[in-house]
């Protein structure tokens, strides 16, 4: 698909009222992010319907699907206005390829930054000071998001499980309860097995946070906190990696939110006996 940005400055074979909606989008797009499709077709002088037949003519299903693209490639033209798609290729330089994925994973912290409200970490924060255990649920790639998530919140004093196999899953989900914590990591929140396992959760009163690109997914309804991270679609913009980079920003942040928290002698007694009783 050819990049967004130069569809909406081009505005070749628009309609007014298409035109006048793809103006307001490049000049307002800073504000995008937590704008409903009412709030964007009352600013466009549009309706919703109106909205979404605009975000499906670009070949999308809906506003939500668009927005996310949109937000991912005006936040790399703004910073790249030469080459907005920063798109890797078999002609490009070994110079040319540190610079690019550089610029992709730059712009993706930045546009994950700008996407992220400081409130969801303040609900998720007493989420993690009740729960006695946390347990991840993640398929393919994103479970190496999870062990390093993990790792780092069994630092911070918070057991944490990750299980590959989605068997043990559905069994960890079953022992689940209100002193555990789902934490879900899902680049679209509509995998049908993750879902069966949060509706599972959401029947046992387990909290749950999640981690997707989708803010409007099933699975974000399902959960108490969600954290919205960038992601792009095209694999020449490195687009698989690009959510797991925001993924792992977010527990990074959770990561360090929750080290913040600890008992600074506490943890400083604890390094202290594993260094003088495990010498490996």
């Amino acid at each position: 698909m050819e990049n967004l940005v130069k569809i909406l400055q081009d505005q070749k074979n628009f309609s007014e009222s298409e035109s006048i909606i793809a103006t307001y989008l490049l000049t307002n797009f800073r504000k995008l992010a937590g704008m409903s499709t009412r709030e964007l077709a009352r600013n466009a002088y549009t309706n919703s319907a109106a909205i979404v037949r605009f975000s499906q003519k670009l070949g999308f299903t809906g506003y939500t699907e668009f927005k996310v693209q949109f937000l991912a490639e005006m936040m790399q033209y703004i910073n790249h206005p030469e080459n907005g798609e920063l798109l890797v290729s078999t002609h490009d330089s070994i110079h040319a390829l540190i610079e690019k994925v550089t610029a992709i994973e730059v712009d993706t912290l930045k546009y994950t930054r700008s996407i992220l409200n400081p409130e969801d970490f303040l609900k998720a924060l007493p989420l993690f000071s009740k729960s006695e255990h946390i347990d991840f649920y993640a398929m393919d790639n994103n479970l190496d998001i999870a062990r390093i998530a993990a790792a780092g919140f069994i630092m911070a004093n918070k057991c944490s499980s990750v299980n590959s196999s989605m068997t043990m899953q559905y069994l960890q989900a079953t022992g689940g309860s209100k002193t555990h914590l789902g934490f879900f990591i899902s680049r679209t929140g509509s995998n049908r097995m993750l879902l069966d396992i949060a509706r599972l959760l959401k029947m046992k009163h387990t909290p749950i946070i999640s981690i997707t690109s989708n803010e409007h997914s099933e699975l974000a309804s399902l959960s108490d906190v969600t954290f919205t991270v960038a992601t792009v679609k095209n694999m020449e913009e490195l687009g698989p990696r690009v959510f797991l980079l925001g993924a792992k920003y977010v527990t990074d942040i959770l990561f360090a939110m929750l080290m913040t928290r600890l008992n600074y002698n506490e943890a400083q007694q604890k390094e202290q006996w594993l260094s003088k009783n495990f010498r490996y």
